[in-house]
């Protein structure tokens, strides 16, 4: 069934707001969500809310943080995110990074302290719409072996980054370092459905399509050595160089109800006129795009997409005709909305 983005958005704020959360706070966590279902990454999006409400009501998580700067230079700026919503944290550090790249023409901003932080996308999206090329990873709870291992270590720790394209739709690349993000894993097992073969392995690091033994088992890096060599490298910046949790010593953010997070995200945001005027990378990047995009296309294909331009696509759409959400993503959320005696149903 199709609902409207605002529809989705006021109701998830009330959630949010029922629990503590500030009304601005709420709108920025909501926000993410959303955006993350209307570019067709359900695994990211509304479906997040009731495990980040859960984990409010146990206190693992601060509604409302204060996010305090406890190092700095001219270009970096440590921050410790007390233990907040990740997207505050996450947009509280890409407005910095955006400030002080525009003053001294790049940053870099660690955050420690913080929770899941949703889709990478909406942040690198805000540097690239102010005409420079933004950066974002973070850290996530251990359900990935190191390759050739069957125990989680690392996370599925997603890459993002923005680049603006001119009179084209900003580039966006924003992954999963896993072959998939664990998010549909755990869709697939709510509904029942079977995993393909090569997103994960069994508790005993046999292949699976059971999402369920998935879940206790590991997911896979994408590209083998490839996708866990970037997963490592994800996990020493946002973890290991910001002073969050790092490997095995992220909990699971579904299963772990004790113990606080304490992720990390790491962004880095440049201007493009350090290299040469904005005008004239629009050019060039327009140029390669053309090329990209007028080049011959393989058989069975129609059309050769740039990175994020299908989610960009998918995204316009959605914002017109609404976001289709699963029938057990809204059995959930409806449920969530009675556990806490809020008349209103999605």
């Amino acid at each position: 069934m199709e609902y409207m983005h605002t529809e989705i958005k006021a109701f998830c704020n009330k959630i949010l707001m029922h629990v503590g959360v500030s009304e601005a706070n709420a709108k920025l966590v909501t926000d993410n969500l959303v955006t993350a279902d209307l570019r067709g990454v359900s695994s990211h999006g509304v479906a997040r809310l009731p495990v980040y409400i859960k984990r409010i009501q146990l206190g693992l998580i601060n509604p409302n943080p204060n996010p305090k700067v406890i190092k700095s230079t001219s270009t970096t700026v440590l921050i410790d995110g007390d233990n907040g919503l990740g997207q505050i944290n996450v947009t509280d550090g890409v407005n910095r990074a955006i400030s002080i790249a525009q003053e001294n023409g790049q940053s870099m901003v660690g955050i420690k302290n913080t929770n899941h932080i949703g889709i990478c996308a909406d942040y690198v999206l805000k540097v690239a719409k102010e005409g420079m090329i933004g950066f974002c990873v973070g850290n996530a709870s251990a359900h990935m072996a190191p390759w050739g291992g069957i125990r989680p270590i690392l996370g599925t720790n997603p890459i993002s980054v923005g680049v603006p394209a001119g009179r084209f739709p900003a580039i966006v690349l924003d992954m999963a370092t896993s072959t998939v993000a664990r998010g549909k894993i755990l869709l697939a097992a709510k509904k029942g459905d079977k995993i393909p073969l090569g997103w994960a392995l069994d508790k005993d690091g046999n292949p699976t399509e059971d999402a369920e033994k998935a879940r206790f088992g590991t997911v896979l890096p994408f590209g083998g050595p490839k996708g866990y060599g970037l997963s490592l490298l994800v996990d020493i910046l946002a973890g290991v160089l910001t002073g969050a949790n790092f490997g095995s010593k992220v909990p699971s953010m579904t299963e772990d109800f004790e113990t606080p997070l304490n992720l990390g995200a790491f962004i880095s945001v440049f201007r493009i006129d350090n290299f040469m005027s904005l005008k004239q990378f629009e050019e060039r990047i327009e140029e390669l795009i053309n090329e990209i995009k007028g080049s011959p296309a393989a058989p069975n294909v129609d059309e050769i997409y740039l990175p994020g331009e299908i989610e960009h696509n998918r995204m316009q759409e959605g914002l017109k005709k609404g976001i289709g959400l699963d029938e057990k993503v809204i059995n959930d959320l409806n449920l969530l909305a009675e556990s806490l005696n809020i008349a209103e149903r999605i």
